[in-house]
This record gives C-alpha cells, structure tokens and sequence, in this order.
C-alpha cells in the first residue's frame, strides 16, 4: 500500500489537537480530516468521524491492526519529521 501523507493544519503546542492530516492511498483514495492528539501518554490518531447520537463513528478506518499499524507509522513519521524543520521566514516577515 503506497501511503502519501500531507499535513494541512498544525496547532500551537499548549493544544491536545496537534494536525490535521490528509492521505492519499495507492493514488486512488483520497482520505481527509484525520487527527493528530497528544493524549498525555503520547502521540495518538483519530480517524475521521461523525457524531451519531452521543457516540462517534469513525467513517474511514482500516480493518486490520497490520493496515492500522502501517497507516499510523507513516501519520506520524511525516508530522514528527515536519516538526524538525525549522519554520521558515519569508522576507515580508523580516520588514519591520
């Protein structure tokens, strides 16, 4: 499964929601809205879901721990690589 992971919204530190992700699977499936957490143990990923009563459903989910695992190891990878790198500064923010 070639897994292409894009983060199009990161959150201040101080919040539990880190990202948002979207991800294209086999350059066939378009997934959007998963969620990236920090829930006090770690790094944690919700897929995307719809509020169904007092529940939550998840609305696009893989169906096997091996899928999941494969899914989650490439969210993370490409959210942890992008906080390494360095924001970059465009020259209308250096004026004063």
């Amino acid at each position: 499964m070639n897994i292409q992971v894009k983060i199009a919204k990161t959150f201040p530190q101080t919040e539990n929601l880190k990202a948002i992700v979207n991800l294209t699977l086999d350059d066939s499936f378009a997934v959007h809205g998963i969620k990236i957490f920090d829930s006090g143990k770690g790094l944690f990923v919700a897929m995307p879901n719809i509020k169904n009563g007092e529940k939550r459903k998840d609305i696009f989910h893989p169906i096997n721990k091996e899928s999941r695992e494969k899914l989650v190891q490439a969210i993370l990878a490409t959210y942890q690589e992008q906080q390494k790198e360095p924001e970059q500064i465009t020259d209308e923010e250096q004026k004063p």
